[in-house]
């Protein structure tokens, strides 16, 4: 099993703090996955095969904390934002809601200044793995 760095609960009431702490302004790309207690990243079922990480969807920011903002509004169930379409995508299947418990989110942020080259090399070789897409990602 894949031990993830740099990751953050959704549900984390200093999510925010620790991002701007750690990120300041800057981006990168994040990857969003559930963990259950004891850090049990709940895999998730691919054409191909299972991954082990439990990608949920792979994107990009400028600034983490303008878009992983919106990301976190768009699937916390005290918000009804719609400016994330993961979030959209997330509260739209209550089947995905219950395998992947909002409480149980966590997001993985890779700071970098590359992040639109990053997050396309990250898709590529998703893709390759498993032959899709991260479940809660779309083809532009």
């Amino acid at each position: 099993m894949k031990i993830r760095n740099s990751s953050y609960r959704l549900s984390d009431k200093r999510f925010w703090e620790k991002i701007q702490k750690q990120y300041g302004n800057g981006g990168g790309t994040y990857e969003l996955y559930c963990m259950l207690p004891k850090t049990n990243i709940v895999p998730v079922q691919r054409m191909l095969k299972a991954d082990k990480s439990g990608t949920l969807y792979i994107g990009r920011a400028t600034s983490f904390l303008d878009r992983v903002i919106e990301l976190k509004k768009s699937i916390s169930p005290n918000h009804t934002s719609s400016n994330h379409e993961c979030g959209v995508r997330y509260k739209d299947s209550e089947i995905l809601q219950e395998k992947y418990p909002y409480e149980h989110l966590y997001i993985e942020l890779h700071g970098t200044d590359k992040s639109v080259e990053l997050e396309r090399e990250k898709l590529k070789s998703y893709v390759r793995e498993f032959g899709e897409l991260p479940p809660l990602n779309r083809m532009a």
